[in-house]
């Protein structure tokens, strides 16, 4: 029987207007906008429907002519995390960042393969046919741990949107994000081949796991070629966009991973193209409506029933891997030398998981039909639980952290009740007929400062040498920067145009310090002051970006940055129709 489109256009009529409602009663709950849209989706989905008896709104037919839709959202996802992996970026954090990223997933992968490996083997005592007992656990212990290393990198891209999240610890999650993804599918496909399919050549997995790569690689250096002979930002859209269609085309007539080739994309065109961030900018332009449709479609295909079903391997699970990502987290930043906010809060934004561990599951299904859909059903059931509880700990971890301003947790209600809507509505159009009409907003100038600052900033030590300095410099998109002893407390502002004429002979700049370079800055504004008060400031300063925000009673204690950037942006937000 041949599909109707009047049910697809109705799916994603019903997909579309279902978000609208999810995401704005998830701001009116203070929750990210990605659970709305995920609990939206789970109430329409034939899950929801086969447990409550209700008709669904959303048919599996539907959701299986809406998975392109899906995939490309997903690729484009992992365009984004692959543009994190900057060379100027990775030069910065040097092996620090692989440190980091090594022990938080062994911790991770460790935490559940032995507590799921030793569950079954001492308490559950599921035997696969063929094997026995110790083989059967090490079989669950080893996949489950590969497949926790997973993270979701949709919810976390969508929750640090959503939030405007900006600074170290938010460049760091992204990062790391990537990195377990492309860790999780390369240590997934070796103990499948290593496991199940001893017999099959070693030439086999090296084409599964490094031809995603290179299709990948070349086609982000062919866009970034053509790139170059583009000037419209409609032209990058449609560049980036065809890039990414080519990209998963070839991905699926080949049978390789799709989610590796966007990634390696992503890698390569941010390093090689001159012009990828505008085509980032311009990306988001357009970008929002499918990753809208993505989480609704993802909580439409979650298995409500499969819960109750994952029992105390499922348990175990979902704790071992909450406990390897948070401590996992703290540990890993030791070992990198990051600081107390990258390990303290990263491991709560790595909690997400979804689109990664459910292919993998069911890869494994093919490959291992008895135990493949036991652990199926596991990844699941957990899936349901770290989709629905991951965003919020991604909000959480940055809050936290000090780089969500508190505006963008302030403006989630709609600005005018549907009565007051109502009445903007016909007072518009009774001015569009000719009749005078108007209405007033609050003064966006009376908004403080402390309300659109950065808490988490980027600092430099006092004793941090000239060649270090250039060093960090050269990697930071700032032009100012901070400058605080050993006990945190300001000293002065570097300014890079100040010294980025000054020369020193090699022997004098072992000898300079940032303690040399820092000047006391006059032009600072305190947390309690308004906006409007602020501006004056930045129209003395004009050639000044970023302004440190001082405690008026502790003039040496730096509470955060406010850019003006973010103050234009605050204007426009509440601008006075």
């Amino acid at each position: 029987m041949p599909f109707d489109p009047l049910l697809l256009l109705s799916g994603i009529s019903v997909v579309l207007i279902g978000s609208l409602l999810g995401g704005r009663l998830a701001a009116l709950c203070r929750l990210p906008r990605v659970t709305g849209y995920l609990l939206v989706g789970l109430l329409m989905g034939p899950s929801f429907a086969r447990l409550t008896g209700l008709p669904e709104l959303v048919s599996s037919t539907v959701l299986e002519e809406m998975q392109i839709l899906t995939d490309v959202a997903l690729m484009l996802i992992l365009v984004n995390i692959g543009g994190q992996f900057q060379a100027e970026t990775l030069r910065r954090w040097g092996r620090r960042i692989i440190f980091f990223s090594l022990a938080e997933i062994a911790l991770t992968f460790f935490s559940v393969a032995l507590l799921c490996g030793l569950l079954n083997q001492y308490v559950v005592g599921v035997v696969m046919p063929g094997q026995q007992l110790w083989q059967t656990s090490l079989f669950f212990g080893v996949f489950l741990g590969t497949i926790a290393i997973a993270t979701a990198p949709a919810a976390t891209l969508m929750v640090i949107r959503e939030y405007e999240a900006d600074g170290p610890t938010t460049n760091t999650v992204l990062s790391l994000v990537g990195l377990n993804n492309l860790f999780s599918i390369f240590a997934f496909g070796i103990a499948a081949h290593f496991l199940l399919k001893p017999a099959e050549g070693v030439g086999q997995l090296l084409f599964s796991l490094f031809i995603p790569l290179l299709i990948g690689g070349a086609l982000g250096f062919l866009i970034s070629i053509w790139a170059e002979r583009l000037e419209q930002s409609s032209e990058f859209k449609i560049l980036i966009l065809s890039g990414v269609a080519v990209s998963a085309a070839i991905s699926f007539k080949l049978g390789i991973d799709p989610l590796l080739t966007g990634l390696a994309l992503g890698i390569v065109l941010s390093n090689s193209s001159p012009r990828w961030h505008r085509m980032q900018t311009a990306l988001r332009e357009v970008d929002y409506p499918l990753y809208v449709v993505f989480f609704v479609i993802a909580g439409a295909n979650l298995h409500i029933e499969s819960l109750p079903h994952i029992g105390l391997l499922g348990v175990a699970y979902v704790l071992a891997r909450t406990f390897g990502k948070l401590f996992g987290a703290v540990t890993g930043a030791r070992f990198g030398g990051f600081g107390r906010n990258q390990g303290g809060y990263v491991g709560m934004a790595l909690l997400s998981q979804a689109g990664v561990a459910i292919g993998l599951a069911s890869y494994l299904i093919g490959l291992w039909p008895e135990g493949g859909g036991l652990l199926q059903t596991i990844i699941l059931g957990a899936v349901i639980v770290f989709e629905l509880v991951g965003p919020l700990a991604v909000r959480h971890g940055l809050v936290l952290a000090g780089e969500v301003p508190i505006i963008s947790l302030l403006q989630k209600r709609a600005p005018l009740g549907t009565m007051e809507g109502l009445h903007h509505v016909i007072a518009h159009f009774r001015g569009a007929l000719g009749l005078p009409a108007g209405h007033r907003l609050d003064d966006p100038g009376d908004m403080l400062v402390k309300h659109i600052m950065r808490r988490n900033v980027e600092t430099v030590r006092n004793n941090t040498r000239y060649n270090e300095l250039l060093r960090l410099i050269a990697h930071s998109r700032y032009d100012r920067f901070p400058v605080v002893d050993d006990a945190g407390h300001y000293i002065g502002m570097i300014d890079y145009t100040d010294i980025s004429t000054l020369l020193f002979e090699p022997s004098l700049a072992q000898l300079v310090v940032a303690s040399d370079l820092a000047a006391p800055t006059s032009h600072t504004v305190q947390p309690e002051e308004t906006l409007r008060e602020a501006m004056e400031t930045m129209q003395m300063n004009r050639n000044i970006s970023f302004f440190p925000v001082i405690d008026p009673e502790h003039p040496q204690e730096l509470l955060g940055i406010l850019s003006k950037n973010d103050v234009f942006a605050a204007f426009r937000r509440l601008e006075i129709e």
